[in-house]
């Protein structure tokens, strides 16, 4: 599956974070556009659980049932069935990104950025997970691999304008604050632009 709908989450951790939790937990105001964002398919999982609740599973059923499970709280089952999506369909790519963005919320970032891998392994032109693990590098910090892994994104997806946006967040992290400016000016108007750019930079400063 090399195109997935265009859900999307931001994943706020408090634990070790720095200054990058701080600006993603409380520097985006209400005003802002943006804000960096884990990409992640996700379809209306009670209607579809019913619908196939009475043949033998199949990757829409068992990924319907984790994201059921995800949405009860019940992580560790979810968890067991993305794995068993993985393992029986590889090439079923959503379950490389929810498996990963369950670990993110549990702050295993190694494993899922380990995760994401392997879902490249798989399909290495997919824009989602490559974003996805740009995500992963924002959280640890580590500007530079986020910055490849979103330029990267937006190479494979031009039209979508969340990708340059997260380029941009990682160019101000980095200090390259002209070159973030010129591409928030692409995707916003200029007085947002320089919004988001100030926020960035006041949570930088800390």
């Amino acid at each position: 599956m090399k195109k997935l709908s265009n859900a999307f989450t931001t994943l706020l951790f408090a634990a070790s974070l720095g200054s990058l939790t701080v600006c993603l937990n409380g520097c985006f105001e209400e005003t802002s556009t943006h804000r960096p964002a884990f990409d992640y398919s996700q379809p209306q999982v009670e209607d579809e659980f019913q619908k196939g609740a009475d043949r033998p599973p199949t990757t829409k059923t068992l990924y319907t049932l984790a994201m059921v499970l995800v949405n009860q709280g019940r992580d560790a089952h979810a968890e067991a069935i993305l794995q068993r999506l993985i393992s029986e369909y590889p090439e079923f790519i959503p379950a490389y990104n929810s498996l990963a963005e369950l670990k993110m919320r549990q702050r295993r970032i190694d494993q899922a950025i380990e995760t994401l891998n392997k879902g490249l392994n798989v399909s290495p032109e997919d824009p989602v997970l490559v974003n996805n693990r740009g995500m992963c590098w924002m959280i640890r910090q580590d500007y530079p691999k986020a910055l490849e892994d979103f330029t990267r994104a937006a190479g494979l997806m031009p039209q979508n304008a969340r990708y340059r946006a997260n380029m941009a967040v990682a160019l101000a992290f980095l200090g390259r604050d002209e070159e973030a400016l010129s591409l928030y000016k692409q995707i916003l108007p200029q007085d947002k632009a320089k919004h988001n750019l100030s926020i960035i930079q006041r949570a930088r400063q800390r």
